[in-house]
């Protein structure tokens, strides 16, 4: 049995396939700044937080992905 967990002990956890995609909310204040909100996994469910969160603070969200580049701005 152990050397059969040796295998899975080695495989670095960092392979493409284990990745997951990272999405982050952010929010612009009164200064024209981004600030952090959160983060997601799910590009559907970063999209409804940010829709709902923009309509809600009545400012402007944003979704960068992990690197920091643009996916989508949202208004309220």
């Amino acid at each position: 049995m152990r050397f059969l967990l040796l295998p899975l002990l080695l495989l670095p956890l960092t392979a493409p396939a284990l990745a997951q995609m990272k999405y982050v909310l952010q929010y612009q204040d009164q200064f024209g700044s981004w600030k952090r909100w959160g983060e997601k996994h799910n590009e559907g469910d970063a999209y409804r937080t940010a829709k709902t969160r923009a309509r809600a603070t009545g400012k402007r969200f944003r979704i960068v992905d992990g690197e920091g580049s643009l996916i989508d701005l949202v208004t309220p």
